[in-house]
């Protein structure tokens, strides 16, 4: 009987060892875009849309929509290039990608608002993550 627990026991064990195998080879595959892509399809032209926004005197309903979009986009950018593998580092690109966020996050409270100074100040801040991630990772 003993026997038999140890044999099944060390059975799931093996089982568990190829699925995690087999977890992590699917993650490693699923992970096609690179950082760059990410940059390029998603995280410039959000931050674009908010920039433009925080710039304008008068904004209109599409500008304030369109604003909204790219908030909602940049957190979700910010969030993938902390996972699949992008991140360049365990410190600063994490607490980078999480100020992206956090800047989207307020974007979102700024743009619901219509607060017009609270926009700028975003947009203020969303440059100077965006341009120190840049200095520290983008290669020349």
């Amino acid at each position: 009987m003993h026997r038999t627990h140890f044999s099944l026991a060390l059975i799931v064990g093996v089982l568990m060892m190829c699925a995690a195998s087999i977890a992590a080879q699917q993650d490693a595959q699923r992970q096609s875009v690179t950082v760059k892509q990410v940059m390029e399809t998603m995280t410039i032209p959000a931050s674009d849309a908010i920039f433009s926004a925080a710039a304008e005197t008068e904004r209109d309903t599409k500008m304030w929509q369109e604003a909204r979009k790219g908030a909602v986009v940049l957190a979700e950018s910010g969030d993938l290039l902390m996972t699949g593998g992008r991140a360049k580092d365990s410190t600063t690109w994490l607490d980078m990608s999480r100020a992206l966020v956090a800047q989207a996050q307020a974007a979102l409270k700024a743009i619901d608002a219509k607060d017009d100074d609270a926009l700028m100040q975003v947009g203020n801040d969303l440059y100077d993550t965006c341009k120190a991630c840049h200095d520290r990772y983008m290669e020349k």
